[in-house]
């Protein structure tokens, strides 16, 4: 009987591990948009364990993500660098998960270097640009987020004066 009690145990801790895998994330951080903005990813959470199609690995470091919308035939780029830590920076488009393949992702400039990929040829509708790291010491920080159009955006203001 303890035998049984021990297996339906280890079963249980096992499905609470892997669940961690299957978790989703929510933009915490809000929209992003066409400009410059500095986040400090220390104040983030730990929202995923691996991340674009479960294929890497992220460990426990804290997630930044924000939601960002694509008009029709968008051209531009977003670019973060990070102050002291190596960043993995990706896009993910449909749902924010670890099942969920990136539509692009960087991560090659290692600590402290820029990170960046572009948006041309991505189909219009709602992405999540997700920043995170390997782990490390320090494994977040101080970041400079760059999205440079051509976004298409919507008329803020019109004069004919």
């Amino acid at each position: 009987m303890n035998f049984k009690k021990t297996m339906i145990a280890v079963a249980a801790q096992l499905l609470l591990v892997g669940g961690a895998y299957a978790q989703t994330c929510t933009p915490s951080a809000g929209a992003l948009n066409v400009g410059s903005i500095t986040v400090d990813t220390c104040a983030s959470t730990n929202q995923l364990l691996s991340l674009c199609n479960g294929l890497d690995s992220i460990g426990a470091s804290e997630d930044t993500v924000y939601s960002l919308t694509l008009g029709n035939s968008p051209t531009g780029s977003v670019t973060a660098t990070p102050t002291g830590y190596d960043l993995k920076l990706a896009l993910l488009s449909g749902t924010c998960s670890a099942s969920t393949t990136c539509t692009r992702d960087a991560d090659s400039a290692g600590a402290g270097g820029a990170e960046s990929f572009n948006l041309t040829g991505l189909t219009a509708g709602s992405y999540f640009v997700f920043l995170t790291s390997f782990g490390g010491t320090p494994d977040c920080g101080s970041t400079n987020i760059v999205v440079t159009p051509t976004l298409p955006v919507a008329l803020q203001n019109f004069s004919v004066n």
